[in-house]
């Protein structure tokens, strides 16, 4: 994105506190924000601040997305992501974020410092990078955030190694996804569907993990993506590809990990970052079973054998898979004469009624370059098929609400819901998708019922819903239904919480004799705050697996008044919970009282006061001087009262 020479230029922010942050020195301007390098007078400890340039501040739907994607990267807490301390607004209105400095390089320097080397990158320090990247975004994707701008200039490498991805959910530059590329620019990390414009997933961020794995091994851009037929065509030719050309020392492993993640169509890559991090993980391994074999009886690797080999080894193959496909185009005709009014096994994916039969739809066979990509994109070829048997029963598609208002969602399914299962519902925007609620508790009858606070919405955009099962043990979807269409109008006013100028006591919490809903938090970690906001203090930490006590929420649904075990008092981001038994939140209160908003205290400016000098007094007769003191002041008293 290219940025305006006014715009280009560092403001002029020196010497001045941001909150607690003074600013000691501009680092870098990246695509969206001013980079600075501060110390925290409160803490006493140098930070990162990032403050986002003049020409995004005045498109208030870019900057909403912002604080709303920082508030939620907040919120974690992982080795391998850059940890946010707080998110403010500077005195001429621009939105910023306080974040860990990190001790390092970017890996853009680390790839200018091996490019001087003679010898390649070790393949398994290359593979280890990748690895810890991916761990940070399968992590991000639990809470709906993506990496919109991933490259080598977003990726810091400590001193000891360790791997940190910063500028996690800084948001695209329009509506949710990245800016279609020029004719004239290509960025070899985004992939080809988004620079057709199309919003940003776990396949696309897996394109550019290949990308960089690619770089650090070769020193180059890998080359324009093929598809998913000129990879299987090259199976059979007898050139090995520009990688194996240039790094011939590699595993199969590692060639086939970094070919399938570089493919052109979405559905030819990996189908999850779980499945990329398996794939990484054996490649690791067998690289490390090639070095234990090198180190053996030779120390240099034979030139790496053409594929044709291969190739002769896959014609029986092929052609006994073609023989099989005729035959059941055959068995699938006949027994269509035969019985003329057989169910089809695939009907229309898009039918949203609530009566319609649960369908299949299944990949295309035909190895030959699919027409669409959007066609078979829901079913990656190496992933288990989801069956849409969830039926939709309310809301009907296209119901309107209001941005806060609660909305009942319901469905049922005829399977029963098995241990570590649960419904969520998900609302999908441009934005991405988010949680709105989910539910563990099995039904007698097979139908469920999720009443929940709709989000704040700033446009009349339709947008749209849809349910999926869940396996929380091994974190994978088992079912989906359709996509239903829902529409959130903004709400005419915002509530606003005036604060009182009188001082009042803390209310004492007493246990009510109706069981309240309680929370699980189930991220690393959350931060347990003062009040519903990131500008409230830190009171104290909560961890995987804490049970919270909600007794009170905000007007948005997105902060909880929690209580702990030991009976202590404070709020915790919902993003970061979710609902024990058989609630859904759908009954707790909003919180009658609000704490007063933390507001800038000014650091006084010490004066100086001039010391008193002492002057010496001669003594008759000689000796020693006394010092002799100022007279004292004398103060008159206070007049009395009503004087």
């Amino acid at each position: 994105m290219e940025i305006p020479k006014e715009q280009a230029k560092p403001s002029n922010l020196y010497d001045q506190l941001i909150d607690q942050y003074r600013l000691e020195a501009h680092i870098t301007q990246t695509a969206v924000t001013d980079l600075y390098r501060a110390m925290d007078v409160d803490e006493n400890r140098q930070v990162a601040v990032e403050i986002l340039l003049p020409i995004f501040n005045t498109k208030k739907h870019y900057v909403d997305q912002f604080i709303e994607k920082m508030n939620k990267v907040s919120q974690i807490k992982h080795p391998n992501i850059v940890q946010v301390h707080q998110i403010g607004i500077t005195p001429n209105k621009r939105p910023y974020i306080a974040r860990e400095l990190i001790n390092g390089i970017s890996l853009r320097q680390r790839l200018a410092q091996l490019s001087e080397q003679t010898a390649p990158a070790n393949s398994i320090y290359a593979l280890q990078i990748v690895r810890q990247l991916a761990e940070a975004l399968e992590l991000a994707e639990r809470l709906d955030l993506y990496h919109y701008h991933l490259s080598p200039d977003n990726i810091q490498l400590e001193q000891n190694g360790n791997v940190v991805l910063v500028d996690l959910g800084i948001p695209a530059i329009e509506n949710g996804t990245v800016v279609k590329a020029k004719t004239d620019v290509h960025s070899p990390y985004v992939a080809p569907e988004i620079q057709q414009g199309r919003p940003v997933d776990s396949r696309s961020q897996i394109y550019a993990l290949g990308a960089i794995l690619y770089e650090i091994l070769t020193g180059e851009h890998p080359p324009e993506p093929g598809s998913a037929w000129a990879s299987f065509s090259q199976s059979f030719s007898s050139q090995n590809s520009i990688l194996q050309q240039k790094r011939p020392d590699l595993t199969r492993q590692t060639y086939d990990l970094i070919e399938k993640s570089l493919r052109k169509q979405p559905w030819g890559r990996p189908g999850s970052i779980t499945e990329f991090l398996d794939a990484v993980d054996s490649a690791i391994q067998n690289e490390r079973m090639l070095v234990h074999q090198t180190r053996g009886d030779t120390a240099v690797l034979p030139p790496i054998k053409s594929r044709r080999s291969r190739a002769i080894l896959l014609l029986p193959l092929v052609a006994i898979l073609i023989g099989l496909i005729g035959f059941a185009v055959w068995a699938n005709a006949r027994n269509q004469a035969e019985n003329p009014t057989a169910v089809p096994i695939a009907s229309n994916p898009d039918a949203t009624s609530a009566q319609s039969t649960p369908t299949i739809q299944l990949p295309a066979t035909s190895l030959a370059e699919p027409t669409s990509d959007t066609a078979i994109a829901a079913y990656p070829l190496d992933s288990t098929v989801l069956i849409s048997n969830i039926n939709l029963l309310a809301p009907a598609d296209a119901t309107e609400f209001m941005a806060g208002e609660a909305a009942n969602f319901r469905w049922s399914w005829a399977d029963g819901l098995q241990e570590n299962q649960r419904f969520a519902v998900y609302l999908i925007t441009e934005n991405g998708r988010s949680l709105l609620g989910s539910i563990s508790t099995p039904t007698a009858d097979g139908t469920y019922s999720l009443q929940t606070l709709l989000p704040n919405s700033s446009s009349n955009a339709i947008s749209e819903w849809h349910i999926v099962l869940e396996d929380l043990a091994t974190n994978r979807d088992v079912a989906t239904s359709n996509n239903r269409r829902i529409a959130i109008k903004p709400s005419p006013t915002t509530p606003t919480f005036t604060p009182t100028p009188t001082a009042t006591t803390t209310a004492t919490y007493t246990p009510s004799p109706t069981p309240l809903p309680q929370v699980e938090i189930f991220i690393s970690s959350a931060s347990l705050r003062q009040g519903p906001g990131v500008v409230y203090p830190i009171l104290r930490f909560v961890y995987e697996g804490t049970i919270l006590t909600v007794i009170g929420q905000d007007a948005g649904g997105e902060w909880y008044n929690v209580v702990l075990d030991n009976g202590s008092r404070g709020w915790v981001s919902a993003i970061a919970c979710r609902w024990v038994g058989d609630t859904n939140g759908q009954n707790v209160p909003v919180a009658a009282t609000i704490p007063v908003r933390p507001t800038n205290t000014p650091t006084p400016t010490p004066t100086n006061t001039p010391t008193p000098t002492f002057t010496p007094t001669p003594v008759p007769g000689g000796g020693n001087p006394k010092p002799t003191s100022p007279p004292p002041t004398f103060t008159p008293p206070p007049p009395p009262p009503g004087g």
